[in-house]
């Protein structure tokens, strides 16, 4: 399978991106605030099949010491066929920094712990809507 990677954020469709984030399934995105994350983030990794988009992930860093990333997705027909591991060493490489961290979905941590990413246990986040993370499992 010929898989494209690109950080090109001018020819992205941020409807078709937003629809990859939803099957994912990451949850329903605004469009306005989408572009806005992907534009404003240092590293930035869009996967094609046949010019499709099939994937994503994008990332923060200060290029030394610290780099997050997010939004890390492929569509569930290409999940297991090594796209997500391609987006993902693409994101770490280009963090260059002394400690990556992210938020998985619940249940999708050994995907992340093949990368070498544990487990934190003093990492606290604000975050809207508390309720609503706590169910999906992402705050005590």
């Amino acid at each position: 399978m010929d898989i494209e990677l690109s950080d090109d954020v001018d020819n992205i469709s941020w409807q078709e991106l937003a629809d990859v984030i939803e099957a994912a399934p990451l949850g329903k995105r605004d469009l306005d605030r989408l572009e806005t994350a992907f534009r404003n983030s240092e590293m930035r990794c869009f996967a094609y099949h046949d010019g499709r988009l099939i994937g994503a992930g994008r990332g923060i860093s200060d290029g030394a010491l610290r780099a997050a990333i997010y939004d890390m997705v492929v569509l569930p027909e290409y999940q297991g066929k090594g796209i997500g591991t391609m987006i993902m060493k693409n994101l770490i490489e280009k963090a260059n920094a002394e400690i990556i961290m992210l938020f998985a979905n619940p249940g999708k941590e050994p995907f992340y712990t093949r990368f070498g990413f544990r487990k934190m246990k003093t990492a606290m986040a604000i975050m809207d809507a508390p309720e609503y993370r706590r169910q999906q499992g992402l705050i005590e």
